[in-house]
């Protein structure tokens, strides 16, 4: 899987890391030249009993882009695109759902 990051757009000292496994780490450059620690986890949590093998391969985001302002972030994964405000990370402020049509074809 892949890991994709993105510098904020007005602090170059910032970037965001996402991960095959659908979290988004905010990473300050001034802590650590080394991305083993992060100051903000954004990510949504699930049931356990929701969980099968196809989980992680869908909630794997493939794109993550800051606003011009760099308040949010748009993450993309293969059945939705989330909007997340940077200020809060207790969930995304809103979720669009992409391909509904294959939601009742889904194997799990």
């Amino acid at each position: 899987m892949e890991d994709l990051t993105e510098f904020h757009p007005t602090h170059c000292n910032t970037l965001a890391y996402s991960s095959s496994k659908g979290s988004i780490r905010l990473i300050d450059l001034r802590q650590s030249a080394l991305c083993d620690s992060h100051s903000k986890l954004f990510e949504e949590q699930e049931a356990p009993s929701s969980r099968s093998f196809f989980t992680e391969i869908i909630a794997s985001i493939s794109d993550v882009k800051f606003a011009r302002d760099g308040r949010y972030l748009l993450s993309r994964d293969y059945m939705t695109l989330k909007l997340w405000d940077i200020n809060m990370d207790s969930g995304p402020v809103t979720t669009f759902q992409v391909h509904e049509y294959l939601r009742p074809k889904e194997c799990f």
